[in-house]
């Protein structure tokens, strides 16, 4: 009765905290809602969410006896446009806090909690300046900004880029150059600069080329290309390099045949060895402190070399419009069997489903049904197998409202160490459209999973309350 008591205060308390910035926002809107002005076009867009997490109580020492949590965040982008002009503002930044102080150690310990004393979080993810055709074909930001750039990541950093579209009168080029400091949320970085550049080649019609470089401590560089033979066939091939070692490379091709409703995909990917610990999640970024090692629902481990076939197939029902199956066979080999490791092996998997759009002519209907088994085939270890499936459904009611539903499930074996360990996860949720860029939801989650055994809990759930403005 306690905890119950306990978990209603919270709602009530975080609900009214959520209702109240819910009014914030509405006047704000009918305050200042549909700026033109005599400078350019003002949009702005906010997002405010409030979450609420509970659990029963963790009857074990490994963690705190916690078993709730609340989170606050408001996001914010303002978009200036002086089209006029050719210049231009971008602006999107999130505030995050703890509203009930989670208890070191708990199972609902995140970021915020770990990454600053005030358990509150101010995040800038670019706010920049645009000069566009200032030097005719040349375009200039200044500021925070993401950056398209080797390993086929975005690089956040506070700088200077510069784009030359076909410059010099040269049809077959365009380059991008860009440096200034790195930038990333959680924990102080390398003081070292980084920059690069990037280059487009267009040596005939349909194909381009790519070569893009990165400069940070050591070079990294990736060469990728994208060639449409044909209207219906498309292929890209990456190669990338970071601190001039191999770190991944791949073929994809994907052929979508309209007459007969067919899509096909083929994909090979080789990855290589990892030589640096920053190459394992963003090579320029990785933070100095490992946060993750403080939060106990986050898990992460390298991947040993290997490489992986993966084929694909999408086939619509000429009979049922909106009714099509899909199936995927994915291959993975270890390039060294010595590399075997728990975490690391052989593996074969398929996937098969179907989705469903508009079905019986219900209007704004989506039903998508799958189901994947998951095989090991290791030397050493005891082999381990799995069988997933999902469900996801969301349907509009009367043009404003819109509701989903989903459900999630999983059995494993670990290894042969957990026989038929099992997660569940349901989710539910309803959203109401006050008009085309305005929304407020409401979502519910539910999880259920044998691996919180281990901190003495079992189930998860979530209640997410989200308003939605864009003027």
């Amino acid at each position: 009765m306690e905890k119950d008591r306990d978990l209603t205060s919270c709602l009530r308390q975080g609900l009214g905290f959520a209702f109240f910035v819910v009014l914030l926002v509405v006047f704000s809107v009918s305050a200042f809602a549909g700026i033109d002005t005599p400078y350019g076009k003002l949009d702005i867009r906010t997002r405010t969410k409030y979450r609420v997490q509970w659990s029963n109580p963790p009857n074990t020492k490994m963690v705190p006896n916690d078993s709730s949590d609340q989170d606050f965040e408001e996001q914010i982008g303002v978009d200036w446009d002086w089209a006029e002009k050719g210049i231009s503002s971008h602006l999107l930044g999130r505030y995050l806090k703890d509203l009930d102080g989670t208890p070191e150690g708990s199972i609902f310990q995140d970021y915020t909690d770990v990454g600053n004393p005030h358990r509150q979080m101010v995040q800038l993810y670019y706010g920049y300046l645009e000069f566009n055709d200032v030097i005719p074909n040349y375009d200039v930001r200044l500021g925070r900004q993401y950056i398209f750039g080797a390993q086929n990541n975005n690089i956040q950093l506070d700088g200077l880029w510069v784009r030359g579209d076909r410059p010099f009168n040269l049809d077959w080029l365009s380059f991008e150059a860009y440096g200034g400091a790195p930038a990333q949320p959680y924990s102080n970085l390398n003081k070292n600069g980084i920059g690069g550049f990037n280059l487009e080649f267009y040596p005939m019609r349909n194909l381009v080329l790519h070569a893009d470089s990165t400069f940070y401590e050591d070079n990294s560089w990736e060469v990728y290309g994208d060639w449409r033979p044909y209207p219906n066939l498309t292929t890209d091939a990456h190669l990338a390099f970071i601190n001039y070692h191999p770190r991944y490379a791949y073929l994809n091709v994907v052929d979508d045949i309209k007459y007969t409703g067919t899509t096909l995909g083929f994909k090979f990917y080789r990855n290589f060895e990892v030589h640096q610990n920053s190459d394992f999640i963003l090579d320029w970024q990785s933070p100095q402190r490992d946060l993750g090692k403080d939060i106990k629902r986050l898990y992460l481990t390298r991947e040993q070399p290997y490489y992986q076939f993966d084929m694909s197939l999408s086939q619509q029902v000429p009979t049922q419009k909106g009714l099509a199956f899909f199936s995927r066979i994915g291959v993975r080999r270890l390039m060294d069997k010595d590399d075997e490791d728990l975490y690391s092996t052989d593996f074969f998997s398929v996937t098969g489903g179907i989705s469903i759009d508009e079905w019986l002519n219900l209007k704004g209907f989506h039903c998508s049904l799958g189901v994947t088994r998951w095989k090991e085939q290791r030397r050493t270890y005891y082999e381990a197998k799995s069988v997933s499936f999902f469900a996801d459904m969301r349907q509009e009611i009367f043009k404003r409202w819109t509701v989903a539903g989903g459900y999630y499930y999983k059995t494993e074996d670990v290894n042969s160490f957990i026989e038929n360990e099992a997660a569940h996860n349901y989710y539910a949720s309803v959203r109401y459209h006050m008009s085309e860029n305005r929304w407020a939801e409401l979502k519910y989650e539910y999880e259920r999973d044998d691996y919180y055994k281990e901190f003495g809990i079992s189930d998860l759930n979530s209640l997410t309350a989200t308003v939605y403005f864009r003027f």
